[in-house]
């Protein structure tokens, strides 16, 4: 059934008259069926090309501290949700300390005093850190002779005991020790994600650390998600040590995961690495020091493994995406990216901090960008509270990147942020009060930066992200003026959602 749109226009305000036929625009043959928008207003869907979708949904299940704004806040929602639901591990998301007045952790002791015996996590805004009572210390063997992880820390008291402040690795090893969700589990949260992404206005999104429970079940659980007519096409990128780490998965049975689903509507792009942290639990890797805790953050790897690793992707024919937030740690990952034979394959994550210099190395350089501009809405406090004033100012300059040539995408970090595309665009044009206004960018740049060019990042460019002949019929639709309110209508391959 071929289908014609008719009656609407553009951001721009011109016509949008395209033929739609199953999943692409401007194919031939005679039209069965005519749809008067009446005079909306249509955009391409949105590709957020870089969020956690199975997280996102697994998260909507535990403990929210996202409105806390003071220790006792958190201590009372504890405490609260412990008598709700007192069986299992305890686990608590958008936990943040910069929100406190002092800036200060708690400590394991505090989150005994409302929570003894069973195990209770509270995981950092970030996903960067998390504070763990001794019940969950001890379920992860965790005590005063267990060394530091390479690539994280058990914060200590002066005594030298865990306290139960625990970064990067250290996080990521008693984090490990919770329950793991099961197949159906991770299905359903794929769908439940999948479903909110697509009421506003989302139509493919890109999970960035595939393979953090189990690899070949997450792969499954995405293309059965896929199967289940899942409300957004799925792109998923697979963490490193899953495939080419010592404990990586057989590569034949990796074929046989990732070439079973339709490509248009789940496959993997490439393969993810942590360069270093995240600015509110001061881990980032930063030249100069932090103000909370005069340290300059934490590399996750050697300069020296890091180089390897990305040489192992890259001759293996993988896309490599790096988180790196700090300057120091995005030096090191230009620095991986040069000995590759054409750094213009892989990708940068985040890049909050930059200078000059960096600018123009990258855009010599050629490795696509992806920026969150939705954090200088939600975490503005924390870059006040953990860097120097002149370099918090200046965090995403989008404005700088865009002007220097490289090919930049916007992104959520879902669910980091609650992930509207509209705040993160509106935070871009207008960047909030505290940071540099020079860096701010129009409107139509915007929007293309979480359409267009986050489907060229995905590689998907070309198919999606735009109204173009020849593209997936995957379009949203407004009644209103965009970004008022969200959008009353998304179409994915030529179907209504």
């Amino acid at each position: 059934m071929r289908t014609e749109f008719v009656n609407a226009r553009t951001l721009e305000g011109g016509p949008f008259e395209f033929v739609v036929d199953g999943d692409r625009f401007g194919s031939p043959g005679p039209v069965g069926a005519t749809v008067d928008l009446a005079g909306a207003t249509v955009l391409p869907g949105f590709v957020d090309a870089h969020c956690h979708i199975l997280p996102t949904g697994l998260d909507a299940l535990k403990l929210h501290l996202g409105p806390c704004r003071s220790r006792e806040e958190v201590l009372d929602a504890v405490r609260d949700r412990h008598a709700a639901q007192p069986e299992g591990w305890l686990l608590a998301v958008h936990y943040d300390q910069t929100r406190f007045p002092d800036a200060r952790h708690l400590t394991r002791q505090e989150l005994d005093s409302v929570v003894p015996g069973r195990p209770a996590l509270l995981r950092h805004s970030n996903g960067h850190a998390s504070v763990a009572n001794s019940a969950a210390l001890a379920a992860a063997g965790v005590n005063r002779d267990t060394p530091d992880p390479t690539g994280g820390a058990y914060v200590r008291d002066e005594g030298g005991e865990p306290n139960g402040v625990l970064l990067e690795r250290a996080h990521e090893h008693v984090s490990a020790q919770a329950p793991t969700p099961t197949f159906d589990d991770m299905v359903q949260a794929i769908l439940l994600a999948g479903e909110s992404m697509s009421r506003l206005g989302i139509t493919c999104a890109t999970d960035m650390m595939t393979g953090r429970w189990d690899l070949e079940r997450e792969l499954l659980a995405y293309a059965e998600a896929a199967r289940r007519g899942c409300k957004v096409r799925l792109r998923t990128c697979l963490q490193w040590g899953t495939v080419l780490g010592p404990r990586g998965i057989d590569p034949g049975r990796l074929r046989d995961l990732t070439e079973g689903p339709d490509p248009s509507r789940c496959r993997p792009i490439g393969l993810k690495i942590f360069a270093d942290g995240a600015i509110g639990s001061a881990t980032a890797a930063i030249y100069g020091k932090y103000l909370t805790t005069d340290g300059d953050g934490q590399l996750i790897y050697s300069p020296e493994r890091l180089k390897e690793m990305v040489r192992l992707g890259d001759e293996a024919g993988w896309a490599i995406a790096i988180h790196t937030i700090g300057d120091r740690s995005t030096d090191l990952v230009m620095d991986a990216y040069d000995a590759t034979a054409d750094p213009t394959r892989h990708r940068i994550e985040h890049a909050m901090v930059l200078s000059d210099a960096q600018i123009e190395r990258m855009s010599r350089q050629g490795a696509r960008v992806t920026m969150q501009p939705e954090f200088l809405l939600r975490f503005g406090h924390a870059y006040a509270k953990q860097l120097p004033p002149e370099v918090a100012r200046r965090i995403k300059r989008v404005r700088s990147v865009l002007a220097a040539g490289l090919r930049l995408s916007f992104s959520s970090d879902r669910p980091i942020v609650p992930g509207d595309p509209w705040e993160g665009i509106k935070a871009a044009v207008s960047r909030p009060e505290g940071f540099d206004p020079a860096e701010n960018v129009d409107l139509a740049s915007a929007v293309r930066l979480y359409t267009s060019a986050g489907a060229e990042a995905n590689g998907d460019g070309g198919t999606m992200g735009e109204l173009t002949p020849g593209a997936f019929a995957d379009f949203q639709v407004y009644t209103g003026a965009p970004g008022s309110a969200g959008p009353a209508e998304v179409w994915l391959g030529g179907q209504r959602v």
